[in-house]
């Protein structure tokens, strides 16, 4: 049986989340921040359709007002009821761990247009070893600084091939919880580089949004404003968190350098 869910679900769907607490960290703190009624008005709001089994929720299907869909299920009963859902619904992007995604894809394909199929890897730092520049600063975002909503747009432009305006910059660096801190790093009092907490819950801080513009490249600023995100995170008791596509030998050997390991594959699938 799928259902549509309210904030009235709410116990019972955090219940199911945190079961498989790191693969939907996501959820989990969208949930806890935004709550499961829709807001058209909030990026990171959205439908949630739950997958019922003998009265039991085995399974959660979000489409976020930001065009993303993160679903997750623990019955491979749901897949049919998610596939048929996902292909009468619009979003842009399909993503989660391989194993819930690449199935629900299989189902879908015939009927959605991928453009991009990105093959990832989930890492999980439990032995955190720091990195620091010198000669260099973070500050936070700050939706009053032009000069900040500009590097987050071209960010988004050359880093995830993603559009932005104005408008979607600000309500991005404005509408998030208060402790998924956006840290943009200065050197010679020029930002070179940015990372972000995406998302965050009692046990996890997923760590995103990592880009440096090709010209500062290769002089650790990506590995240094992470290190920086790191610090933050483990600091209040948390466990950092991140993807990366397998092919960005770069980014990959800067992460594992920092004591990030992998725990999963991961897909993110661009319609």
């Amino acid at each position: 049986m799928i259902q549509l869910l309210t904030q009235e679900h709410k116990d019972i769907v955090l219940e199911y989340l945190e079961k498989h607490h790191i693969e939907t960290t996501f959820l989990i703190g969208n949930v806890n921040c935004f709550g499961l009624d829709n807001n058209p008005e909030m990026r990171r709001c959205g439908d949630y359709y739950g997958y019922f089994e003998n009265g039991i929720l085995r399974g959660v299907l979000p489409f976020y007002n930001l065009g993303s869909c993160i679903p997750h299920y623990d019955s491979i009963k749901a897949i049919p009821f998610f596939a048929e859902i996902l292909i009468q619904k619009s979003f842009e992007f399909l993503l989660g761990m391989e194993k819930i995604i690449k199935p629900l894809y299989s189902q879908v394909k015939s009927k959605k247009v991928a453009v991009e199929y990105s093959e990832d890897s989930y890492y999980v730092n439990k032995n955190f070893k720091p990195f620091y520049l010198q000669n260099v600063t973070f500050i936070e975002s700050d939706i009053a600084n032009p000069i900040i909503i500009q590097f987050y747009k071209k960010a988004q432009l050359e880093g995830f091939h993603h559009e932005s305006t104005t408008e979607k910059a600000i309500n991005a660096l404005k509408y998030k919880a208060e402790d998924e801190d956006f840290v943009l790093l200065i050197n010679d009092s020029k930002i070179v580089s940015q990372a972000c907490i995406q998302t965050t819950t009692s046990l996890f801080n997923q760590i995103g949004a990592v880009f440096t513009p090709f010209e500062e490249r290769n002089n650790g600023y990506c590995k240094a404003v992470v290190s920086e995100i790191c610090r933050r995170i483990i600091s209040r008791d948390k466990t950092p968190t991140l993807m990366v596509t397998k092919n960005n030998t770069h980014a990959v050997s800067a992460y594992k350098t920092l004591g990030f390991e992998h725990y999963d594959d991961y897909l993110i699938i661009r319609f």
